[in-house]
């Protein structure tokens, strides 16, 4: 038997709580694009200032942002050994 979808309880517009509620997404938007603009400009601090490779700094602030150092650590020893295998 086919499932009956659940029929959601819909209210009636309320014109002031959309307005406010767009205006909230708007406003986080303009967030996200400014955050945006300063993430990029400091990558290119980076690079500039000390030759650091872009994508290097943005994995190396996600890793970080995600707390995944030590599966970066893992990764470069797995990279080192086999590197190691093959110039020795």
């Amino acid at each position: 038997m086919a499932k009956e979808k659940e029929v959601k309880a819909v209210k009636p517009l309320d014109p002031e709580d959309v307005a406010s509620t767009i205006d909230t997404i708007v406003s986080l938007m303009e967030s996200v694009d400014a955050s945006r603009e300063m993430i990029n400009a400091k990558v290119k601090y980076l690079k500039d200032t000390y030759g650091l490779n872009s994508t290097h700094v943005r994995a190396a602030a996600t890793a970080i942002k995600k707390q995944a150092v030590d599966e970066i650590d893992e990764k470069t020893k797995a990279i080192q050994e086999i590197i190691d295998l093959c110039t020795s």
